[in-house]
């Protein structure tokens, strides 16, 4: 497996990977309707271009392809999440969250913040992100809740010496 920055040739597979993710693994948790409108977000080109390329967007890449996708703003924001359906609960999503976290401390970002969904607050939580609000978004005229995490780079590196 390789790591790597996305690049604009990869839009189409990334696409494709968010659509084929979210339809196989939302229905466990979210309605069809929400899935439908969670899903659409990889068919609106524009808007799937920006969730990729106007942060830092980093793809694992093994000889099958992209295998999962994560990116992160100048901001601290992790924009993105994903993993290819045919490879989640194989570490993928904790590969790619610790390429964001090193990302944050190659270039100082101190705080990280996400909106989480049902699927991936756990992950968020094992990398030390402290859920601190939910939100109501609508999307297509269909409601999502969103657990809203954060995560200070100075704080964590304080507990973990603590505990040390």
């Amino acid at each position: 497996m390789n790591v790597r920055v996305a690049q604009e040739s990869d839009l189409a597979e990334l696409a494709e990977l968010f659509h084929q993710s979210v339809l196989s693994t939302a229905p466990q948790r979210y309605t069809s309707e929400q899935t439908i409108a969670w899903a659409s977000t990889a068919t609106d080109a524009d808007r799937f271009r920006q969730l990729i390329l106007q942060s830092t967007t980093y793809v694992v890449v093994d000889k099958t392809g992209i295998l999962g996708f994560a990116g992160i703003a100048a901001d601290g924001h992790i924009a993105s999440t994903y993993v290819r359906s045919d490879r989640i609960h194989q570490g993928l999503g904790s590969t790619l969250m610790q390429v964001i976290l090193d990302h944050a401390s190659r270039n100082g970002i101190q705080r990280l913040y996400a909106e989480a969904s049902e699927f991936s607050l756990g992950l968020f939580k094992k990398f030390g992100f402290h859920l601190y609000d939910t939100e109501i978004v609508e999307r297509q005229g269909v409601q999502f809740k969103r657990y809203l995490v954060k995560r200070h780079q100075n704080q964590i590196h304080t507990q973990v010496t603590t505990e040390v």
